[in-house]
C-alpha cells in the first residue's frame, strides 16, 4: 500500500505545472482556411485575432519548431496537424514526412474533401501515423447540411476507399460532433463504423460555440445556434449512457468513458466545469497558423516560431507562470472537452 501511495504521488507530482513539466499535447493549426460552412465551426469567417499584414510562417520556420520540439518531448510524441482543413496547407505533407522522420507520430483532422487517388498516394509516402475524417451521419443529407457544402458525405465515402487502397498501414478513424442536429443517427452511425472493416474508430466530440463568434455564456440560447444544441436532455443522455454501453461491449468507440460521462454533464449544464480536478491544459502546446505558440489560446500567447524556438518559449517564466494559471482555469472549452480529456489521450494507441 505505501509503494502504490508513494507511485501515485510521484505521478501527481509529475503532472503538475512546474520546472520540468513536458507537453502531452500537441496541436499545429496549420491553417485557417476551408472550403466548407460547417454550421458548427466558422473557420471560414475572418479570425479577429488575425492583425492585419501578418502572414503564416515559411515551411523551413514549421520545421524548425518541429526539431525544436523534439528537444523537450519523448520520442513517439503525437504532433496533430489541423485546421482549417490542414490539406488546404501546401506541404503539409512534407511537413508530416519532416515529423515521422524526427520520430514524431503524426494525425490529420481532415474533412476529407480533397483526398483523391493522387492525394491519398501523397498522404501513404508521407508517413502519415494516423487520420480522422469527419462524418457527422450515415445519412448524406445530414452530413452535407451540417458541412454546408453539397457532395461532402459522398467524398468522404470515396476518400476512405482511396485511403484503404493506398495507404495500408495508416490507421484510419471517424470523428463526429454530437449536436442537435444529428442527434438521432449517432447510434446507427456508431453501428456503421462498427461494422465497416477499413475504419478502426469513431470518436465523438461535442457542440462547441463556434469559432469566430463574440463569446457569449449563454450562446447555445442564440437563435444563430440553437439547432446546434441538443434540446432534449434526457434524449442525449440516453444517446451517451448507450454509447457508454457499447464502449463496455468492445465497439470501436475510442472516447474513455470518463469523457463520455463529462459529456452528460456539459449537455446538462454547460456553465458547470466537467472535470473533477484541475485543467490539464496546462501540459498542451498549440501552434497557430500565424506562428504564435500558446499554451491554451484563452491564455498569453508565449512567442512565435517565426522568431523564437519552442522548447525557449515552452521552458520560459512566462510560460510556467501561464501553466499554472491554465491549471486553474474552470471554463469547459473545445481543446479540453473534445481534444485532451485527461486519461484519455492520446486514444489510439
Amino acid at each position: 500500500m505505501v509503494k502504490k501511495f508513494l507511485i501515485d504521488l510521484c505521478q501527481r507530482l509529475e503532472r503538475l505545472p512546474g520546472e520540468n513539466t513536458k507537453p502531452n499535447f500537441c496541436c499545429f493549426a496549420i491553417t485557417e482556411e476551408c472550403m466548407l460552412r460547417c454550421q458548427m465551426c466558422r473557420k471560414w469567417k475572418t479570425d479577429a485575432a488575425v492583425k492585419p499584414g501578418d502572414t503564416p510562417p515559411s515551411l523551413s520556420q514549421w520545421k524548425q519548431a518541429i526539431g525544436s520540439l523534439r528537444q523537450i518531448t519523448d520520442k513517439g510524441f503525437l504532433i496533430n496537424f489541423g485546421g482549417g482543413e490542414p490539406l488546404l496547407k501546401e506541404g503539409v505533407l512534407e511537413l508530416v514526412k519532416y515529423a515521422a522522420d524526427n520520430g514524431f507520430t503524426t494525425n490529420i483532422a481532415t474533412n476529407a474533401y480533397l483526398i483523391d487517388e493522387a492525394k491519398a498516394r501523397e498522404i501513404a509516402d508521407s508517413g502519415l501515423s494516423t487520420i480522422n475524417i469527419s462524418l457527422d451521419s450515415f445519412r448524406e443529407e445530414t452530413h452535407d447540411y451540417v458541412r454546408g457544402l453539397p457532395g461532402v458525405y459522398r467524398r468522404a465515402q470515396e476518400a476512405i476507399a482511396h485511403l484503404d487502397t493506398h495507404c495500408p498501414s495508416l490507421k484510419k478513424g471517424i470523428c463526429t460532433i454530437i449536436c442537435g442536429i444529428n442527434l438521432d443517427d449517432i447510434l446507427e452511425l456508431t453501428n456503421v463504423v462498427q461494422a465497416d472493416q477499413r475504419l478502426e474508430w469513431i470518436y465523438f466530440m461535442a457542440a462547441m460555440q463556434p469559432n469566430n463568434t463574440p463569446p457569449q455564456v449563454r450562446w447555445y440560447e442564440e437563435d444563430a445556434f440553437r439547432q446546434l444544441w441538443p434540446q432534449d436532455t434526457r434524449k442525449v443522455h440516453a444517446v451517451l449512457d448507450r454509447l457508454i454501453e457499447l464502449k463496455r461491449k468492445g465497439h470501436k468507440i475510442v472516447n474513455q468513458i470518463p469523457q463520455l460521462r463529462a459529456f452528460k454533464s456539459y449537455f446538462a449544464n454547460p456553465a458547470k466545469f466537467v472535470k473533477t480536478a484541475e485543467c490539464n491544459m496546462s501540459r498542451a502546446l498549440h501552434i497557430s497558423a500565424m506562428g504564435d505558440v500558446f499554451v491554451c489560446f484563452r491564455w498569453a500567447r508565449l512567442g512565435t516560431i517565426k522568431t523564437s524556438r519552442v522548447e525557449d518559449l515552452w521552458l520560459s517564466d512566462q510560460a510556467k507562470s501561464v501553466r499554472r494559471d491554465v491549471a486553474g482555469c474552470k471554463h469547459n472549452c473545445h481543446f479540453l472537452l473534445n481534444c485532451f480529456f485527461e486519461g484519455d489521450f492520446p486514444y489510439f494507441f
